[in-house]
């Protein structure tokens, strides 16, 4: 296991007593184009927390889901082969500075690719020992230049705010990026047409109802 295991505790806690870490289902709409074009056959959620983001995914054929997040007792086990994509959001903030280059070596052997989106604001929450929860905040180049030390060269792709810094780790060729902008436009039609009769949180909800088994 690797990270702070006070932190980890913590989350683990705050698993156990109240839904938390859901949010991540909110990207949906913004990384199904990145995935439908890499078209991966294995996906795991690094640092899950209780999102059924990888769940919700129906990129359209078979996808193994694998999850991996050391604060929730069934998913703290690491998956023994490596995943054709990482998903990781919202979770590097959360990790101590001296702690990160362990972290990223450690998801950088579990895939091949990986998209990883950080948060550069403060939190809303607060750690017993009265620090912000977001205990690495940095912005946007700063966590680029971190993350390619383990991966290599990065692509900045969009993310619901600005707030939040978003990297894929392979590269697109000009038929790729025509074919993304196409299914973000779709994607965002979608988001309209469900905006336009009150559904567009629905995902969100219902992923707040979700129990962890």
């Amino acid at each position: 296991m690797v990270g702070n295991s006070q932190l980890i505790e913590h989350y683990r806690q705050a698993h156990a007593s109240r839904v938390y870490g859901t949010s991540s289902v909110k990207y949906l709409r913004y990384l199904r184009p990145e995935i439908g074009i890499l078209r991966p056959r294995s996906v795991l959620d690094y640092g899950c927390g209780q999102s059924r983001f990888v769940d919700m995914l129906e990129i359209g054929y078979p996808l193994e889901v694998l999850r991996y997040d050391p604060a929730i007792p069934q998913y703290a086990t690491p998956p023994a082969q490596p995943a054709d994509l990482l998903i990781n959001i919202d979770v590097l903030e959360h990790i101590e500075e001296h702690d990160l280059d362990a972290v990223l070596a450690h998801m950088r052997s579990l895939c091949r690719h990986a998209i990883i989106i950080v948060d550069t604001k403060a939190s809303n929450h607060m750690l017993a020992d009265g620090r912000n929860a977001h205990v690495s905040l940095h912005p946007h180049a700063w966590w680029q230049a971190r993350i390619e030390k383990h991966f290599g060269p990065v692509r900045r792709i969009a993310t619901p705010r600005s707030s939040r810094a978003g990297f894929a780790t392979w590269q697109l060729a000009p038929r790729q990026r025509l074919a993304r902008l196409v299914a973000r436009a779709r994607e965002t039609g979608a988001y309209c047409a469900r905006r336009a009769v009150g559904r567009h949180k629905t995902a969100w909800k219902d992923s707040t109802t979700h129990n962890v088994d």
